[in-house]
């Protein structure tokens, strides 16, 4: 892919082809290439939620180049809490954040068995009710019981 010009794909009309150009170049030139890519997106893209999609993609990418993308610098706004990785880091914090609370409360071996539970949930306002409800607990049982009825009220709906 460092042979073939990044511009084979970045003059493309269509964004997941405008993306791959990221992965061609020479790896001295990613940075640039990235730049490139991020304003191509913005030109052929006009729906802030697409934007957003492809944003997730390019940060990803330059990831793995070690580049960080600045997004102010473009003609749109882009509404970051509405991108894939704000929402995982969002999951993930609430999942630390109960698990810290539960190892305080009740200690490391129930905090490792909530993380198995946690894992399984994708969902922020059931992380946000199981953290409140973390912290209200005054014992394990309570805290479990919690659990259990919001688990068999889920698989209700």
């Amino acid at each position: 892919m460092k042979k073939i010009d990044p511009d084979e794909f970045i003059k493309s009309d269509k964004p997941e082809e405008v993306i791959v150009g990221i992965l061609a170049g020479k790896f001295k030139d990613k940075p640039k290439i990235i730049e490139r890519v991020k304003k191509r997106i913005v030109e052929i893209v006009k729906n802030e939620k697409e934007i957003a999609k492809y944003i997730d993609s390019i940060s990803f990418l330059a990831g793995l180049f070690d580049v960080k993308i600045e997004l102010k610098p473009m003609p749109i706004q882009v509404d970051i809490k509405k991108t894939f990785l704000y929402k995982w880091g969002k999951q993930e914090g609430l999942k630390e954040g109960i698990s810290g609370i539960i190892q305080v409360k009740f200690g490391s071996q129930r905090a490792k068995q909530i993380g198995k539970i946690l894992d399984k949930i994708d969902d922020i306002k059931r992380l946000e009710k199981i953290k409140t409800e973390a912290i209200r607990a005054k014992t394990w049982e309570d805290f479990i019981k919690f659990i259990q009825n919001s688990n068999s009220k889920k698989k209700q709906i």
